[in-house]
């Protein structure tokens, strides 16, 4: 009777799970003896006796009521995907087969946006299979990327078998399955060859029985490795090479995909038996934790046409915060000929599953279909103060004005992008007051802030989005809260979905910073005289409100030097909010020097400048003064005017003072003579042009210039040629022999 009681409650459990996300004997006490007892009888009879005994104690004992949560509720809290109508289809069982096709599409209840998962498998005994319909299938010349979420139950060690991703041409199409005789084999996974015959040594024999012309991703909670005698034939050694769960690819119609192995019996007289490995190509292992874990995994498939190339990323996105993840990558070069010997350019994919003795919960559920609506979403957080973004980690500082766009945009697709449901989870410190959404054709929809709940804005975009009408932007703004701590604020993710179509993006993590008031005052005064090559420091001190907990470390302080930014430096005072800057010398021109300082923190504060007026005492020199000969000249009894220099002839005026402040250059020279003073016939001139100035004993002006900051020194000789400069005029009673004379420069402070 007891044993009665509980084989009842079995039959009813099993037709319950066809509807439900949870086995119930994960959670049931009662169920779950039953269970372990009935894997008992089937391994050692006669341990038969603990059936009665734990059907007793669930007799006997408290009645515990437990809650199955339906597959509709589950997905209602999954991650966001969208509806499968037009798109995918669970598969059909071929005419006269024993085993039928459990998946399941179920809707999410009390969605606006109507997400649908496919419940591949759920229970001992099953396969499952959905494909994409005529119109949808996977495009092998074009690029496609699609992404979806995967759940494969929660119970770890104790998991039944997975699913697989599957792009196939099998002639059967949405009826194509691995041909079990009389058993589903969990190790086929829906796809995969049937290993069961002992006697059966040819691995083309077992790809037959696989789905044809195909290539599967498979994604394996449960190792199969028997590998002695008895499990030959049995279909449960495809992992043997294996350490856990995992993830890997091969093609499922070809015969390299699996490798026989011989085993012998002990006992004389038994002939040779075989079992089957399956061949795993960029296989990504994990421990009991891997995949049935209890959470939602993240799947992106990229396709690249052109280099044939298919690239999967696993668990790429968090399924609480949908926040972007590196995940785990492989590509993989796809071999066309095996997938689409026909060359028809086009597949069928979807998701198979299948289980053994075991029973899980193994559910799909897609963000979007290749070519049905290709979106996108954008997040921008501006800072309306300084009109610059916020990016990741970036800062803003409180009572600051912010904008916050989300752009949402359709690329293209067969279907338009209608009935598109926004929900934005809105970052928390900052009090949004308008809101609208405002689309290319210049009308807008205004957005009702104050029914937002738990920071979460809800809407309906009223217009479709289509290739002629591709873009809406739902405009936010408002102004960040203000506090004497930074406030970090955690990313916030947005979606926007529609029965044919979902873009989600997020607005990165920023940190709202204190705004509060520096006041910086002078110490020193506010006007300085010092010599050319010298300096000062200039002295203040900052403060701040008592509430914000600074120190010299936080503080910098910025110079500007007539109107040039300097570099910061730190406070390195020992008393806080002690400032001292010391301008650099070769900064500082002759005259009058406008410096300002002011102080910032790490938080963006700034105080108000400071203001010193340095006043730099410049010269006026002669900084090199270099004369030459003039060449020798053969007297020829006539007059000769403008014999040149040679030599290296330089002059240089280097003038510190203020920039603009004239100067003037003058030259006077004694009479050549010789060494027995007898006077040359002859006239030092200078020459510009057509002018000629003759040079005697009193000082005549030759060259005028003034003050430059940026250029203290001037090569006066820099512009003398033949045509230029000083020059010898030799008169016709000129007598041979060597002249010297002795020029004179002077350096005058003298207007223009």
């Amino acid at each position: 009777m007891v044993g009665g009681f509980c084989g009842l409650k079995r039959n009813i459990q099993r037709e319950v799970n066809r509807f439900s996300l949870v086995n119930l004997w994960e959670f049931n006490p009662c169920y779950r003896g039953i269970n372990a007892s009935e894997k008992g009888l089937r391994n050692m009879k006669q341990r038969w006796y603990w059936g009665a005994l734990l059907g007793l104690l669930c007799l006997l004992g408290p009645v515990t009521k437990v809650h199955a949560e339906t597959a509709a509720q589950f997905i209602s809290r999954a991650p966001q995907g969208i509806a499968l109508k037009n798109a995918f289809v669970t598969g059909d069982h071929p005419v006269g087969s024993s085993q039928k096709n459990s998946a399941l599409v179920i809707s999410a209840e009390d969605s606006s946006v109507k997400t649908q998962a496919v419940l591949v498998t759920s229970a001992p005994h099953q396969f499952g299979t959905i494909w994409s319909q005529a119109g949808n299938e996977f495009d092998l010349t074009h690029d496609v990327t699609t992404s979806m979420w995967m759940y494969f139950g929660d119970k770890k060690e104790n998991a039944a078998d997975g699913m697989a991703l599957v792009i196939h041409n099998d002639p059967r199409g949405r009826k194509a399955m691995p041909q079990f005789s009389n058993n589903i084999l969990g190790e086929t996974l829906g796809v995969w060859g049937v290993d069961n015959q002992s006697k059966r040594t040819n691995p083309q024999e077992i790809a037959a029985t696989a789905i044809q012309n195909s290539w599967a991703l498979e994604f394996d909670t449960f190792l199969n490795k028997a590998n002695d005698y008895k499990a030959a034939g049995k279909g449960t050694s495809f992992d043997t090479k294996l350490k856990g769960p995992h993830i890997a690819a091969n093609y499922p119609g070809e015969a390299g995909s699996y490798t026989a192995n011989k085993v012998t019996s002990l006992l004389p007289g038994n002939k040779p038996q075989y079992y089957f490995n399956l061949n795993h190509i960029n296989p990504i292992q994990g421990n009991k934790d891997f995949l049935s874990n209890g959470r939602w995994h993240h799947l992106t498939l990229d396709w690249q046409s052109q280099s044939q190339t298919l690239t999967y990323t696993f668990n790429d996105k968090d399924p609480q915060t949908e926040e972007p993840l590196a995940g785990i990558q492989r590509s993989v070069k796809l071999d066309l000929k095996k997938i689409d010997p026909e060359n028809t350019g086009k597949a069928t994919w979807g998701f198979t599953g299948s289980n053994g003795d075991e029973a899980a919960n193994n559910l799909v559920i897609f963000e979007g279909v290749p070519g049905l609506v290709n979106a996108s979403a954008q997040a921008t957080l501006t800072d309306l103060t300084t009109h610059k973004s916020v990016g990741a980690g970036g800062e803003v500082r409180g009572d600051s004005p912010v904008q916050l766009d989300y752009r949402v945009k359709y690329h293209d697709g067969k279907q338009d992008w209608q009935g598109i449901q926004m929900a934005i989870q809105l970052p928390e410190r900052v009090r949004f007051t308008t809101g609208k959404i405002v689309y290319p054709n210049r009308q807008t929809q205004e957005l009702d802030l104050t029914r937002m709940e738990n920071g979460r804005l809800v809407a309906e975009l009223k217009h479709t989005l289509t290739a002629q009408n591709t873009e809406a932007t739902v405009q936010l703004t408002g102004t960040t809260q203000n506090d004497v701590q930074p406030q970090p604020v955690a990313l916030t993710r947005a979606s926007f979905s529609a029965i044919n179509g979902i873009a989600t993006t997020a607005l990165p993590r920023f940190k709202i910073t204190p705004n509060f008031k520096l006041d910086l005052q002078p110490t020193s005064p506010d006007k300085v005289t010092i010599k050319h090559g010298q300096t000062t420091t200039i002295k203040g001190n900052v403060s701040w409100p008592n509430s914000i907990q600074l120190t010299n470390q936080d503080l910098r302080v910025q110079a500007q030097i007539n109107g040039i930014n300097q570099k910061p430096q730190a406070l390195t005072g020992k008393v806080t909010g002690e400032v001292t800057y010391v301008p650099a010398a070769k900064s500082l021109k002759g005259g009058h020097n406008d410096v300002q300082l002011k102080v910032y923190d790490t938080y963006g504060n700034t105080s108000q400048p400071i203001k010193v007026d340095v006043y730099v005492i410049g010269t006026l020199s002669l900084d090199l003064v270099r004369s030459g000969n003039f060449q020798t000249t053969t007297l020829t009894g006539q007059s000769q005017a403008n014999v040149v220099r040679e030599g290296d002839w330089k002059v240089l005026v280097r003038d510190t003072r203020a920039e603009g402040t004239p100067w003037q250059l003058q030259v006077a020279a004694t009479p050549f003579t010789r060494t027995d003073d007898h006077p040359l016939d002859g006239q030092l001139v200078y020459v510009e042009g057509t002018q000629s100035t003759p040079i005697s004993t009193k000082p005549v002006p030759i060259h005028r210039g003034a003050a430059m900051d940026d250029q203290p020194v001037t090569n006066v000789t820099s512009t003398w040629d033949d045509q230029r400069g000083l020059s010898l005029n030799v008169g016709s009673q000129a007598l041979t022999g060597q002249y010297q004379a002795e020029i004179l420069w002077s350096l005058n402070d003298a207007p223009n």
